[in-house]
């Protein structure tokens, strides 16, 4: 049985944008059901087995986001995020994520990575395995994986 250690919340809110967590869906799940006892943290979803297209995508971000205007195109997202509290996006099968349209994850992962540069979010990317081409999309932005 593999063990996987999940990061508390103080690790990722003082750690750099965004974390790959190597668990399934349980690891993430674990990780939402403390986010509550962290004042001002607001956690909030991202599926990637809806957004296994840009269009999917984009929905996803919306909804995660709680955006009135439907986005454009991964670009929009920057300015369209205005929340004063922290926010931990938790996505969720990270695998399934733009499955569908891999040419699509680099735009993605660029505009939420500029997300986090003009607001506290967090991101964490959750899948047992990547494939090599979205490994090389994540190490390029600058996720970190979460130490052993």
């Amino acid at each position: 049985m593999t063990t996987i250690r999940l990061p508390s919340w103080g690790e990722v809110l003082r750690g750099p944008w965004a974390l790959r967590l190597r668990s399934g869906g349980t690891g993430a799940w674990l990780m939402r059901s403390e986010a509550d006892s962290v004042p001002e943290l607001s956690c909030r979803w991202l599926d990637g087995r809806a957004a296994r297209t840009a269009a999917g995508a984009l929905a996803e971000l919306g909804q995660a986001f709680e955006l009135e205007v439907p986005l454009g195109g991964f670009g929009d997202l920057p300015g369209a995020v205005d929340a004063a509290e922290t926010i931990a996006l938790l996505v969720l099968d990270a695998d399934r994520l733009l499955e569908d349209e891999t040419d699509a994850l680099t735009p993605l992962v660029a505009a939420l990575k500029e997300s986090s540069d003009r607001m506290s979010l967090h991101v964490i990317f959750q899948a047992r395995e990547l494939t090599p081409e979205a490994e090389a999309v994540l190490t390029e932005f600058g996720v970190a994986e979460i130490a052993a």
